[in-house]
């Protein structure tokens, strides 16, 4: 187009890419100046040019006209291409030239986790209609927002909160050096002796001495209280579901251990015992130790050495005191230096009295029954007995679960208790990482398996999360906002052609579905009890069919025409037979905070309470004129058909909800498939949005192709400058202007994905600040990187990652900024 250029030669053309054309064909001064040039020519007796005279003032007056007329016929230019009008309704009018609706923006999405009562008494059990509203609680300066579940929800009490188990299965076996026990009354105390044996194999046991004992009371988790309990050696032996734990409460020595040596005896006493020995054993060992008595070394006393018990079936010991609490039936370990120890069991314990090595003393007689003493190895062991320690009057403890501890990570969640949960519902994970941060996300139920007590995500956990603050919720419920209304839109004329009706509220409710644009409305009209469907245009409509299309106009009012009975068919004669359900609600300000949504407007039966355990997301603004102008050209490249890379980036960005879009191949063995990354406008994509924009990419997109699609990753960075300002300019004007050129800079709306951060933009974005004399910087790193300045920080494009799983595309986001003012 060539165009005079006002104070320009005429022809001279607008240079492409330009955001306003030049179309004046002529200005006020110049049509003045023309205008008394010709008067002058014609009539040359009119000599004055002041605008004091009629005539000039007339020819000022026209000449004024002509100035306005240009102004509005270049404006009128203006209006007439997309890239340069400014009015709204210009450019909805020429983006619909070509097909192209503007986007009416988007409701926000949120997950609603119903409490059921769970009293005593209490059905258990609750439904929960689709379209339950709910209410959230306003903060300051905000209106309440309502939302409506989209789906049926059959609730029941024992999915209100679902924790993982903190304890399992204890297992004993080869290298166990520590044991859980049930109770913290125990009585146990470092140096007590522990019993360990197999209840299915006398042969197995093993016996440890305590090193610690640590009492373990119950806690908020609800662990029941317990003790801990270790030793220094681990056990040699085999896992086993039939493991006994007794603890060997008394400590006690053989009669005679505290015998005056034989040796320091005078002689007649040795002669008198070595001859009463001659003659018989003693009332405590009987025929067995008469003979050893006879064979005695002359260096001890008769029948003092205690031989291999096991030699005898049901071997007789007496202890040095009297024990009322041995009782038979329980288990006794003797223990020697440099002996094996060796295990029995008591068959038979009476008090009785020895004398004997000139001791006399009341004592405790017991008849033991060998066990479990197999060596395997034809060693027999010699106890002494001096030094021989009888560890007896047993007490079995019960062992506890064991408790764990395990961070929990994977996708596979292995539960406490069986559940109901059915594959395909939503699931609300809630805790804390292992670093100490609050998590929560929603996953869906692949599968449910080993009888209920084990659950399969759709994908693994993003973070490992302490198993201890982990909570499944399981009673949860997509839910979106906006408020159902019902109205009578008015009556049919069957005479009448494209007949409108406005609906009554503004702000249609439009959510995420699978569509070249990514939303649809809840419009639902009926005529004469018959539901019409909507059309995104009348023109491929025929005469007979029962349809209608919705335009949404600049003050967010919905009209809805109907056909002429050629396009679409006209609506049928009658008194208030058009009526329309729909809903309400639309935009940014439904993106409520977590735990905001609370207030039941009308409690279903059953349920206690409601929450949503995430904020809401995906709630978008009518699409900004701006938008129009990058987003209604793109159509004409894809025709709604996606291909190429180009075409899934292009119709990606025409999606509702999506901002950015990056295509790339990746070649895993054996086969490469294309994977998109994709941004909302103000950070991550909710799960919804992705699961429509994957769902449309289906449908338009090439049969049997492979598609990778992840909201992108996040890489927050630090940046800090320090500047110089002018002596002339005052420092906190010029530092809050560095701040603002840099947020401009480093702005979400501005950063593309592996697109890198340089040190040399940072200072010259800086140093173009009028007022900045001279700029450095203090701090340029990734956010929780130890401090550094570095040059560049690099940000990459999608890859396949560890095990061949796709890592999507990564995007530098400025997280904190400090801009420093120098002295000098």
């Amino acid at each position: 187009m060539s165009t005079p250029v006002p104070g320009g030669a005429p022809g001279v053309p607008n240079a492409p890419g330009r955001p306003a054309l030049s179309y004046r064909i002529t200005t006020h001064g110049d049509t003045l100046a023309r205008s008394l040039a010709e008067v002058s020519r014609r009539l040359p007796g009119l000599t004055t040019h002041s605008t004091d005279d009629p005539a000039v003032a007339l020819l000022d007056a026209w000449a004024s006209v002509a100035d306005i007329v240009a102004f509005y016929q270049e404006r009128i230019a203006n209006e007439g291409f997309l890239r340069t009008a400014t009015e709204r309704v210009s450019v909805r009018e020429l983006a619909r030239s070509i097909g192209y609706e503007l986007r009416p923006g988007a409701a926000a999405s949120a997950y609603l986790s119903f409490t059921v009562e769970d009293t005593p008494g209490a059905p258990g059990s609750a439904v929960v209609p689709a379209g339950t509203p709910v209410q959230s609680i306003p903060g300051q300066g905000e209106l309440p927002q309502t939302f409506e579940t989209v789906a049926e929800l059959q609730a029941v009490a024992e999915h209100n909160a679902i924790r993982m188990p903190l304890r399992g299965p204890q297992w004993v076996g080869s290298g166990t050096n520590l044991l859980h026990l049930a109770g913290t009354t125990t009585g146990l105390r470092p140096g007590d002796a522990l019993l360990i044996r197999d209840a299915a194999q006398p042969d197995v046991w093993q016996f440890r001495i305590l090193r610690t004992v640590e009492p373990l009371p119950s806690d908020p988790t609800g662990r029941p209280p317990t003790t801990m309990v270790s030793w220094d050696h681990g056990l040699v032996l085999a896992s086993s579901e039939l493991i006994e734990v007794h603890a060997l409460r008394l400590r006690a020595s053989v009669f005679g251990h505290n015998a005056p040596d034989w040796r320091t005896m005078p002689v007649q006493v040795r002669e008198s015992y070595l001859a009463a020995a001659g003659q018989g054993g003693t009332a405590a060992f009987g025929q067995a130790q008469s003979d050893e008595a006879q064979s005695a070394p002359a260096t001890q006393w008769p029948g003092f050495a205690l031989t291999d018990l096991t030699e005898v079936e049901n071997p007789v010991i007496e202890l040095d005191a009297a024990y009322p609490a041995l009782l038979p039936g329980s288990w006794l370990v003797l223990r020697a230096p440099g002996v094996k120890e060796r295990l029995y069991e008591v068959v038979k314990a009476d008090r009785s009295a020895a004398a004997d090595f000139t001791l006399t003393s009341t004592t405790t007689r017991l008849e033991l029954h060998s066990t479990g003493n197999g060596t395997g190895d034809g060693n027999v062991p010699q106890f002494d007995r001096r030094a021989t320690v009888v560890h007896a009057q047993s007490e079995r403890l019960e062992l506890a679960d064991r408790p764990l501890t395990a961070p929990v990570t994977g996708n596979t969640l292995r539960l406490g208790r069986p559940v109901t949960l059915k594959p395909g519902a939503p699931l609300v994970v809630t805790a804390t990482t292992d670093q100490g941060f609050p998590f929560a996300a929603v996953h869906l139920i692949d599968a449910v398996t080993d009888v209920g007590t084990s659950i399969v995500l759709d994908r693994p956990l993003e973070h490992a999360l302490d198993r201890a603050s982990v909570l499944l919720l399981g009673n949860v419920v997509a839910a979106t906002a906006g408020q159902t209304t019902e109205e009578v839109l008015g009556s049919g004329d069957g005479r009448a052609t494209h007949q409108r009706f406005t609906l009554l509220h503004k702000d249609l409710t439009h959510v995420p579905a699978p569509t070249a644009s990514g939303v649809r409305d809840t419009l639902a009209v009926q005529v004469d009890g018959v539901t019409w469907t909507e059309a995104p245009s009348l023109f491929p409509l025929g005469p007979h069919d029962r349809s209608y299309v919705v335009r949404i106009q600049d003050d967010a009012t919905a009209t809805v025409v109907f056909g002429d009975g050629e396009r679409g068919a006209r609506l049928p004669s009658g008194q208030e037979n058009v009526r329309a359900t729909y809903r309400t609600g639309i935009g940014p300000q439904g993106n409520v905070g977590a735990g905001s949504l609370s207030l039941l407007v009308k409690r279903p039966l059953g349920i206690r309470a409601v929450d949503n355990p995430l904020a809401a997301s995906g709630g978008t603004a009518p699409e900004r004129t701006d938008d129009v102008r990058t987003r209604a050209p793109l159509t004409v490249r894809t025709f709604d058909r996606v291909v190429s890379l180009a075409d899934h980036e292009v119709f990606a960005r025409n999606f509702t909800g999506i901002a950015k879009a990056r295509a790339t191949v990746l070649r895993p063995a054996p086969m490469p498939f294309l994977h998109l990354t994709v941004a909302a406008p103000d950070g991550a994509v909710p799960d919804d949005t992705l699961t429509a924009l994957r769902a449309a990419l289906e449908t338009d997109g090439l049969p049997g192709r492979r598609l990778g699609l992840d909201s992108y990753r996040e890489l927050p960075f630090t940046l800090g400058v320090a500047i110089l300002p002018a002596p002339d300019r005052a420092p906190d004007a010029v530092s809050g202007a560095v701040e603002h050129a840099l947020a401009q800079l480093y702005s979400f709306g501005r950063r593309d994905f592996a697109q890198p951060v340089t040190a040399a933009e940072a200072i010259a974005t800086a140093q173009r600040v009028p007022g900045v004399v001279a700029a450095n910087l203090t701090a340029l790193r990734l956010t929780g990187e130890s401090a550094a300045v570095a040059s560049l920080l690099l940000a990459r494009g999608a890859r396949l990652g560890a095990g061949g799983t796709a890592v999507p595309a990564e995007l530098l986001v400025l997280k904190e900024l400090t801009v420093e003012v120098m002295t000098s």
